[in-house]
């Protein structure tokens, strides 16, 4: 009987509105190019497929081999109904759906793995992470005519499995967590050796600034040294840390689910931290917060939406460069000189920093360390 055949499809769109989006979104079109180049890399895989609105982006998946779907701009767009249009559209049997950033790092063995596993079994949906994931892979691609069509990728997963599809977890990891939603992370990326080469060579012509980064990974690299963490920090991250590091982890988790809860639309979110910032003051706050640690990693996301700010991409990403000089809000812009000037490094960013962009610098510090020899030799019992 022959085997069900897979379709990865990737999603890559939007306009770019500031030079700064413009920036990124090319960063993210090399990204896309090197995922697709991964993808039909993948014996397993039988087609790959490109959904986007961006028309330079699509000439070279088609000339790669990729099958494109155009859809220039226009209109609203709906999450669900595209990919199920294009399910539809195409035949597809079974399906490997990725945003154009996510899990930028997983490798073809990864992606062997997933297609492997879905012509081999039916009604499962297999994701990258437990609540908000941005892959999924699931079989049969027509069990999206059973769900209520999301109008974004995060729900997917989980309406799948709602409807009684079998959930499964790709092996939890760094690289199986990151994705790009900021400067942040595209900077963090341009450091790991997993990068893809277009990426990289984009990355490393920026002109942004990355000493904070690199001066973070020299404080890792070290040994006990103190950690601060803070924002919608997860446990996995940290019991990675604790099982493969040796430093001692100052964490403040507050606001996980923030977003997906409709905690910050409603205006509800409440930080301590937040309040502590207020009652200090920026500058003392991170005049103290230089005295507990030798490096911080804080999701700014938790505080802006404490503070009732209503930020444009533009202040927080630029906030996230520590380019304090160009953000518009005065507090935003007082805090982020703040960081900068602390006497200690401090990296700022969303909840992709405190979650797979930590958890990657602290899996590139481990590895290095393997391939010198080194052994942590800590291990956690299976159930």
């Amino acid at each position: 009987m022959e085997q069900p055949k897979v379709t990865a499809v990737v999603f890559e769109g939007g306009q770019a509105r500031t030079p700064l989006d413009e920036i990124i979104a090319a960063i993210r079109k090399e990204v896309v190019l090197d995922t697709i180049e991964k993808l039909l890399g993948v014996p397993e895989i039988d087609r790959v497929l490109l959904a986007t609105n961006i028309e330079d982006l699509a000439k070279s998946a088609s000339r790669m081999g990729a099958v494109v779907d155009f859809e220039s701009s226009g209109g609203r767009f709906h999450f669900g109904r595209r990919l199920r249009e294009i399910i539809v559209r195409y035949g597809i049997e079974n399906v490997i759906y990725m945003g154009g950033a996510a899990a930028p790092l997983l490798t073809e063995a990864e992606f062997s793995q997933i297609a492997t596993t879905l012509k081999r079994e039916r009604n499962l949906a297999i994701m990258n992470n437990v609540q908000s994931a941005d892959l999924v892979a699931f079989a049969p691609a027509r069990a999206i005519d059973e769900i209520e069509l999301p109008d974004k990728d995060n729900p997917l997963g989980n309406l799948l499995k709602d409807i009684g599809m079998r959930k499964v977890l790709i092996p939890n990891s760094g690289r199986a967590n990151f994705d790009l939603d900021t400067p942040t992370d595209i900077l963090i990326l341009g450091f790991h050796p997993l990068c893809g080469r277009r990426a990289k060579l984009a990355i490393d012509g920026l002109d942004w600034p990355r000493d904070k980064i690199r001066l973070a990974l020299e404080v890792l690299r070290d040994t006990s040294r103190e950690i601060a963490v803070i924002g919608r920090v997860g446990p996995p991250v940290i019991q990675y840390i604790n099982s493969n590091m040796v430093h001692r982890v100052r964490v403040f988790s507050e606001e996980r689910g923030m977003k997906a809860l409709g905690r910050e639309e409603r205006g509800e979110v409440i930080s301590l931290l937040g309040f502590m910032v207020e009652e200090l003051g920026v500058r003392r706050f991170f005049d103290y917060l230089s005295r507990i640690c030798d490096v911080a990693f804080i999701d700014t996301r938790v505080l802006f939406a404490h503070m009732k700010k209503h930020l444009s991409d533009w202040d927080r990403f630029q906030s996230d460069l520590g380019r304090y000089d160009l953000i518009e809000d005065e507090w935003v812009r007082e805090f982020t000189k703040c960081a900068v000037e602390a006497p200690i490094p401090v990296v700022l960013g969303g909840h992709s920093l405190v979650a797979g962009g930590l958890w990657i610098l602290a899996e590139m510090v481990t590895k290095e360390r393997e391939d010198s020899g080194y052994r942590h030799n800590t291990f956690i019992l299976s159930r």
